[in-house]
C-alpha cells in the first residue's frame, strides 16, 4: 500500500501544480484580452474626439460635440482600467501611459480650441487646423494604439500556446493519477475483503432473522459463539433485538388501549376517565390508579377518577398540594416522579395518601406544553424507582392526556352547540316577529295612502303637494312590504331538508327562456347558449331561481341596446362546472362589482326597477353548494356574472353539508351587521 501511495501522492502533487499554472495562465490571458478591448476603446475615443471637433468646426452645430463629451466622460476610467490590466506587462505599461497622456492632451487641446471658436477667435482656430498639428497628433496617437493592440495580440498568442501545453501536461498527469488510483483501489479492495467484508458477511447471514422481530415473540439467538469483536457484536444484536421486541409489544398494547380510551361514548368525560384508570391498573399492574386534575383557582387537586373500589371513596375528592408532593414535583418539572417509601413519611398532612399505597409513580398529563393534571400509580409495597416501567407508563399517560383533552373539547363543543341552538331559535322567533311587526304597519300605511288617494285625489280636495306625499307614502309602504318579503325569502334559502338531485342545467335554462319568451321577443333579445354535457347535484328549484334572476337582470340591462344579446355558457372548471351569463348592456363599474351582491344594492334605481335582492339570492344559493359567484372583469363589453357548482361524475368531489341552522345563522349575522 505504501509503495503505491507514494507515487500516487507525487502524481497528484504534480497534477495540482500543473492545474495551478494553467489557472494562472488563463487569468493572464483573460486580463490581456480585456486590455486589448480597452485599447480598442481608447482608439475609438481618439477617433470620436477628432471627428467631433471637425464636425463642429464645419457646421457650428453643438450636436457634433456629443461624441467628444461622451469621450471626455469615459476617457479617465478607460485609461485607468487599461493601465491596471497591462501592469503585469512592463514593456507595454510605459507605452500605454504615454499614449494615454497624449490622448488626454489632445482632448484638452480640442476643448480649448472649441472655447476659442465659441469666443469668436475663429482665425486662430483655423490657423491651427491649417497647420495640420491636430491631425498629426491624432494620427500618431491612433498609430501608437494600433501598435499596442498588435503587441497585445502577439502576447495573447504566446499565452494561448502556453495554455495548450499546460493542458496537455495536466491531462497526462490526470491519466497517471487515475491509473495509480485504480491500482491502489484494487489492492485496497482485496485487503478489505479479506480482513473485514468476509467476517461481516458471516455475521450478516447470522442476524438475518432480526427482520422478523415484529413477527415472533421468541428471543433472538445469533449462532456466533466467539469472544472476539464479532462475538461481542452478536451479543449486542441479541440485546437490541430483545429491547425492540419489548418496545413493539408495549406500543401495540398502548395503541389498542389508546383506541379504547379515546372512544367518547354516551358517558362522556366520566366514561373516558373511568376507562383510563381501569386499563392503567391492568396494563401497568398497580394496586391503585388515580387521575388527578389541578384546580388552579382553589390551588388543590381534584380526584376525577380512581380504579376499582377507590372510585366510590375518592371520586371528586379534593386533595391539598401538600398531600401529594411527588405529584407536585412531576407537574412542576414536567417529568415522571417516583416515591419509594411513602409510609416512612409520618407527617399528618400525608396520612390519606399513605393509606392508598407505599410506592408511587406520578406522570404529568400534558396539553401542549402545559400540564393540567397527573396520572398517579400506587403499589402497596416498597418498589425501587428503577423497577417501574416508566417508558410504558409515560406512553400510556400521553394517550390518556389526549383522550381527556378530546373528551373535554367534545363536551365543551356539545354544550356550546346547545347554547347556540337555543340562541338561534330565539333569533328565529325574533326575526319572524320583527318581520310580522314591520310588514303589518307597512301594509296599513300603503292601504291608507291608497284609500286617501282614491277618495280625495279626484275630488280636488287635496292639492298637488298632498297628492305627491300620499303617493310617496303608498310607494314607501309597498317598498317596506317588498323588503320584508325579500328578507324572508333570503332567510328561507337552505331551510329545506330535501336531498340534492342530479339536475341538467341545460333543461333549466330552456325552462327559464321559455317562460320569458314573450319578454325576449318584445325587447328583440338574441340568446346564445353553449353547455357542457354534465349534470350538477343541487335542488332543481334553486338552480332555476339562479338562472331566472341572472337572465332577468340581463334582459333588463341590455334591452335598450340597438342589438341586445345574451350569452349563457357552461364549461368545465376544475372539479366542477363554471356557468356564465353575459349581456351587452352598460356593464358594472369595477368599484361596484363586490357591492352588487349585498342585499338591496341598486346601482341605477332611476333607470331600472327591482328590489336589489336578486344577486344576493344567487350568491346565497351558490354558496349553499360550496361554489363561488363573481362579476368577470374581462371579456366583451357589458356584464358577465359567473358562478361555479360541483359536477357529478367526479368521485373525489365532496359536497359541503350545509344545515338549515348553519345557513340561517350565517344570514342572521349578516343582516345584523347590515342593520
Amino acid at each position: 500500500m505504501l509503495v503505491l501511495c507514494v507515487p500516487l501522492i507525487a502524481a497528484l502533487v504534480v497534477h495540482f501544480t500543473l492545474i495551478q499554472q494553467l489557472i494562472s495562465v488563463q487569468r493572464e490571458f483573460n486580463r490581456v484580452l480585456l486590455a486589448s478591448d480597452q485599447a480598442d476603446i481608447l482608439h475609438r475615443l481618439a477617433v470620436d474626439i477628432q471627428g467631433s471637433f471637425r464636425g463642429y468646426l464645419l457646421t457650428g452645430q453643438s450636436e457634433f460635440l456629443k461624441p467628444m463629451m461622451e469621450a471626455d466622460a469615459k476617457l479617465a476610467a478607460t485609461i485607468a482600467r487599461t493601465i491596471e490590466l497591462i501592469e503585469s506587462i512592463p514593456e507595454l505599461s510605459t507605452d500605454i501611459r504615454n499614449v494615454s497622456t497624449r490622448l488626454s492632451d489632445l482632448l484638452e487641446t480640442k476643448r480649448r480650441l472649441i472655447r476659442d471658436f465659441d469666443a469668436g477667435r475663429s482665425a486662430e482656430v483655423l490657423e491651427y487646423v491649417r497647420s495640420g498639428k491636430g491631425i498629426a497628433l491624432s494620427d500618431a496617437i491612433r498609430g501608437d494604439l494600433r501598435d499596442i493592440q498588435d503587441r497585445l495580440d502577439r502576447h495573447l498568442k504566446t499565452l494561448e500556446a502556453r495554455e495548450s501545453r499546460l493542458a496537455r501536461e495536466a491531462l497526462w498527469g490526470l491519466l497517471l493519477a487515475v491509473i495509480g488510483g485504480l491500482a491502489f483501489g484494487l489492492l485496497g479492495a482485496r485487503l478489505l475483503a479479506r480482513s473485514i467484508v468476509r467476517p461481516l458477511t458471516v455475521l450478516r447471514s447470522s442476524v438475518a432473522q432480526l427482520d422478523q422481530i415484529a413477527e415472533t415473540s421468541a428471543p433472538i439467538r445469533i449462532p456466533v459463539r466467539s469472544h472476539d469483536e464479532i462475538g461481542q457484536l452478536a451479543r449486542v444484536y441479541e440485546e437490541m433485538a430483545g429491547h425492540i421486541q419489548q418496545h413493539i409489544r408495549e406500543l401495540e398494547a398502548i395503541n389498542i388501549i389508546g383506541n379504547e380510551i379515546n372512544t367518547i361514548g354516551p358517558d362522556g368525560l366520566e366514561g373516558v376517565l373511568s376507562r383510563i384508570t381501569d386499563r392503567a391498573a391492568d396494563m401497568l399492574d398497580v394496586d391503585v390508579c388515580l387521575v388527578m386534575l389541578r384546580d388552579d383557582h382553589m390551588q388543590c387537586w381534584v380526584v376525577e377518577a380512581a380504579s376499582g373500589s377507590w372510585q366510590e371513596k375518592l371520586y371528586k375528592s379534593v386533595m391539598l398540594w401538600d398531600e401529594f408532593p411527588i405529584v407536585v414535583q412531576a407537574v412542576e418539572t414536567r417529568k415522571p416522579a417516583v416515591g419509594e417509601d411513602l409510609r416512612s413519611d409520618r407527617r399528618p398532612e400525608v396520612t390519606r395518601r399513605n393509606l392508598m399505597g407505599q410506592s408511587m409513580l406520578a406522570i404529568p398529563l400534558m396539553s401542549g406544553e402545559r400540564p393540567f393534571g397527573a396520572l398517579v400509580l400506587l403499589l402497596d409495597r416498597k418498589v425501587h424507582g428503577s423497577d417501574w416501567n416508566i417508558r410504558l407508563a409515560k406512553g400510556f399517560a400521553d394517550e390518556a392526556a389526549i383522550a381527556i383533552s378530546n373528551a373535554r373539547l367534545f363536551e365543551a363543543a356539545a354544550q356550546k352547540g346547545k347554547g347556540l341552538e337555543s340562541r338561534l331559535k330565539h333569533l328565529e322567533h325574533l326575526a319572524e316577529t320583527l318581520a310580522h311587526d314591520l310588514k303589518g304597519p307597512g301594509e296599513r300605511m300603503e292601504e291608507l295612502a291608497s284609500l286617501l288617494l282614491a277618495e280625495y285625489g279626484t275630488k280636488r280636495v287635496l292639492d298637488e303637494r298632498a297628492i305627491r306625499w300620499l303617493t310617496w307614502m303608498s310607494s314607501y309602504g309597498k317598498d317596506l312590504i317588498q323588503r320584508v318579503e325579500n328578507i324572508l325569502e333570503v332567510a328561507s334559502l337552505g331551510s329545506g331538508q330535501d336531498p340534492v338531485e342530479a339536475v341538467d342545467p341545460a333543461s333549466i335554462v330552456n325552462e327559464v327562456l321559455t317562460a320569458r319568451a314573450e319578454e325576449l321577443r318584445e325587447r328583440r333579445v338574441q340568446v346564445q347558449t353553449a353547455f357542457a354535457m354534465q349534470e350538477v347535484p343541487c335542488h332543481r328549484a334553486y338552480l332555476r331561481q339562479i338562472f331566472d334572476n341572472l337572465i332577468s337582470n340581463a334582459i333588463k340591462f341590455c334591452g335598450d341596446q340597438p342589438d341586445p344579446a345574451i350569452q349563457i355558457v357552461a364549461k368545465r372548471h376544475g372539479n366542477g362546472l363554471c356557468f356564465s351569463v353575459s349581456d351587452n348592456g352598460p356593464g358594472i363599474p369595477p368599484e361596484y362589482r363586490e357591492r352588487v351582491f349585498d342585499p338591496f344594492t341598486r346601482l341605477n334605481p332611476d333607470l331600472s326597477k327591482g328590489s336589489g335582492i336578486g344577486l344576493t339570492i344567487v350568491k346565497r344559493i351558490v354558496e349553499l353548494y360550496g361554489g363561488n359567484v363573481w362579476v368577470a372583469d374581462d371579456g366583451p363589453p357589458g356584464c358577465t356574472i359567473s358562478f361555479t357548482l360541483p359536477a357529478l361524475g367526479d368521485m373525489h368531489v365532496q359536497l359541503p353539508v350545509v344545515t338549515e341552522r348553519e345557513e340561517q345563522s350565517s344570514l342572521m349575522g349578516h343582516e345584523e351587521r347590515k342593520a
